[in-house]
């Protein structure tokens, strides 16, 4: 098989993401790097199906390359696997399609006394996805680290994992995550310390699953570290954790306010003498609470530092709109700022910040009402005892004291937009194509006004229902190339990528005609760890690159929901438990895509009847769509109920996507687009934000 420069490009591009986003959990007594004294590659012994079996992407995409762990780690030239265990588990995997080696006939003494160091590999895909550590993976833990005192653990699942037993026994723990086709070799080059582990978490993860079931006991606004921290829970590792092989600290911080912006800066130092390191400056706010209740802290911003060599320092800037700081008011259907002091905390996690500002309102401010939804009011859960430091109550006193005072012109109001009723589009003379509209001879307006009901209804109501693009596709918008010269525009899903037909056979003889190359990138749920919306819009780009080699128009993108817990259906397809963190990346995966195509913003994680409150709603789950919403050029309408409401393209939630949110694109449909039979004022309305897709596509 030849590789093409697209298909190159994307393996590199694949590679540097799973780099970017592996997460180095835990790392004491120089268990990691494994790398060797002298010049012999060092010997290791690696266990757990899963290195043969690797979790690389979703069960339905067809690789046309791909990378386990223990090829990646053959591969090294730093390791050397335990040849004659490599060839059992192997050999194992090759004859059993699942299940786990019978690992007790091993001799863990003797292995011990030939390698130098264990790796433990732990493996879920996301059918079978079990987040707790079983009875057999445990005395497989134990028995290893009985023998090896260098013991690496690996979790190749897809999200978190109850793994605090487990994790106690070793030096190293590696959140490998779903990784994309170059997984093992990404791995291979972070244990090997020939890259340098860049990720954190974009999940908390207690230490007990049942916390996630207290956690998500009601849609409120306490979700992910917003209720851990808040409610004192005890935590394995926190929100925003993850350690490299250097050492970073932030030498200072400062705290200003520029007109409408909270500015934050930080001096970042690597304090170490060997490893170069790269930081996440994360940026949270407490808020007043005396009639709005908060939680602990929220993040509002964050920014990753170059890489620096030790001895080397760099100040990141970070600007933050003060009126993101608002939430919102049941009672005046509108986003205020309450009274009081608003604490900027500034660290590398949640739960390792320092307090270094504060800012101080005198008075409520309202800022931007909100057209009123079908929710019910919240009742938010009675907070405990949040997650403290020794020296945090100093600090906020010292911060009050000198706490930077805000008044009304720091802030932007936005009035209350109620959307102007459409109005019918006017014709003008003589037939019009799509090919007049971009020459600029006619309008858009003048081309829907031209088309007959019929013609409205097939490209409104059967888009993305009719047959074409490439194989393996979902399906495609009519074809009106002939009367009217709109092609059709095919659409394709994909979480970890385009999933697309590898081969593509003749009907008749059966012989490949025609091979479909696409690349699996690492999924949403470990991609989101990087903290690097670069990265992710890389990642974007490449997918897009793909695109326009076989067709594809939109792709059905990773979902932009909060990830809840490791119960969530398709929670690996989310980027992370925060709002901010989601908006960010799938606004940057668009940007990126947006050359080529679009990525459909979505849902993937919503139960059929979700229920949520208003406020819940609008400050923390439809908070990643507003963010994404402006840049946005198409949506997918779930078929979920939400509060028991049919979402659909006249719903009041497709109103404030529109009017509060910005969103200016097309919508797709699974299943009825409207809730009542269309008008054909209707019709129109939506073909024009087709067709305004339609002409970026010729």
């Amino acid at each position: 098989m030849e590789f093409s420069p697209r298909m190159k490009r994307n393996q590199l591009t694949a590679h540097a993401a799973a780099v970017g986003s592996m997460v180095l959990l835990k790392n004491v007594s120089q268990t990691l790097p494994l790398r060797p004294a002298g010049a012999e590659p060092l010997p290791v012994a690696v266990f757990g199906t899963g290195q043969v079996r690797t979790v690389l992407a979703c069960p339905e995409f067809s690789f046309y390359r791909s990378v386990n762990i223990l090829d990646g780690l053959c591969a090294s030239p730093l390791l050397r696997p335990d040849p004659l265990l490599a060839h059992k588990y192997r050999a194992f995997a090759l004859n059993h399609a699942s299940g786990a080696y019978p690992w007790r006939s091993l001799s863990m003494e003797e292995l011990a006394g030939e390698n130098a160091a264990a790796i433990v590999v732990i493996s879920r895909d996301e059918d079978a996805y079990d987040p707790i550590v079983n009875n057999e993976e445990m005395a497989l833990v134990e028995a290893v680290t009985q023998a090896f005192p260098r013991t690496v653990l690996v979790f190749n699942t897809p999200g978190y994992m109850e793994a605090a037993a487990a994790a106690s026994l070793c030096g190293a723990v590696v959140y490998m995550g779903v990784p994309g086709q170059e997984g093992g070799a990404a791995l291979a080059e972070l244990l090997t310390g020939e890259a340098v582990f860049l990720g954190h978490l974009n999940q908390s993860w207690p230490r007990r699953r049942a916390d996630f079931i207290q956690a998500n006991q009601s849609r409120d606004i306490y979700c992910g570290y917003r209720y851990f921290d808040t409610f004192g829970t005890e935590l394995l590792y926190d929100f925003g954790h993850g350690l490299t092989y250097g050492a970073a600290e932030l030498a200072a911080v400062g705290v200003a306010v520029d007109g409408k912006e909270l500015v934050v800066t930080a001096q970042v130092v690597n304090t170490g003498a060997v490893w170069p390191v790269s930081q996440v400056v994360q940026v949270y706010v407490s808020a007043p609470g005396e009639k709005l209740p908060q939680p602990k802290h929220m993040l509002v911003g964050f920014a990753r530092t170059a890489l620096l060599e030790p001895g080397q320092e760099t100040q990141v800037e970070i600007r933050v709109n003060l009126s993101e700081l608002a939430s919102y008011s049941e009672a005046s259907a509108t986003f205020m700022l309450e009274a009081g002091y608003y604490d900027i905390s500034v660290g590398f996690s949640a739960r390792s910040t320092v307090v270094a500002g504060s800012l101080y309102l005198r008075r409520d401010m309202l800022l931007s009402p909100v057209l009123p939804l079908p929710m019910a009011p919240t009742a938010l859960r009675t907070a405990g005892l949040p997650y403290t430091y020794p020296g945090e109550a100093e600090a906020r006193r010292e911060a009050r004291s000198r706490a930077i005072r805000l008044s009304g012109w720091n802030f932007t109001k936005k009035p209350l937009r109620r959307p102007k009723a459409p109005a019918a589009c006017r014709g003008g003379e003589g037939p019009v194509r799509l090919s007049d509209v971009k020459a600029g001879t006619a309008s858009l307006y003048e081309l829907v006004a031209a088309m007959d009901d019929g013609t409205l209804r097939r490209l409104v109501l059967d888009f993305g229902l009719c047959d074409g693009g490439p194989a393996g596709a979902l399906g495609a918008s009519a074809d009106l190339r002939e009367d009217w010269g709109i092609p059709p525009m095919a659409i394709a899903a994909g979480a970890d990528g385009l999933l697309l037909e590898k081969e593509v056979r003749d009907e008749e003889s059966g012989e490949v005609r025609q091979r479909q190359y696409v690349t699996a990138f690492p999924g949403a749920s470990l991609l989101g760890c990087c903290w690097d919306p670069a990265l992710v819009a890389a990642v974007g780009a490449a997918v897009g690159l793909e695109m326009r080699e076989y067709g594809v128009d939109l792709w059905l993108a990773p979902g932009a929901d909060v990830l809840r817990g490791p119960s969530q259906r398709h929670g690996s397809r989310c980027w992370a438990e925060d709002p901010l963190l989601c908006g960010r990346y799938s606004a940057a995966l668009e940007a990126g895509v947006a050359k080529y195509g679009a990525a459909v913003l979505r849902s993937v994680s919503m139960e059929y009847h979700t229920t949520t409150t208003l406020r819940a709603f609008l400050e923390v789950y439809s908070r990643p769509f507003a963010l994404a919403a402006p840049t946005a050029q198409a949506v997918l309408i779930p078929t979920e109920r939400l509060n028991g409401q049919i979402c659909s393209e006249d719903s009041p939630l497709s109103q404030l996507l529109r009017s509060a949110w910005g969103f200016g694109g097309m919508f797709l449909a699974d299943d009825e687009r409207f809730l009542h039979e269309p008008t054909r004022i209707d019709l129109e309305q939506a073909a024009l934000r087709i067709l305004r897709f339609a002409l970026t596509r010729i």
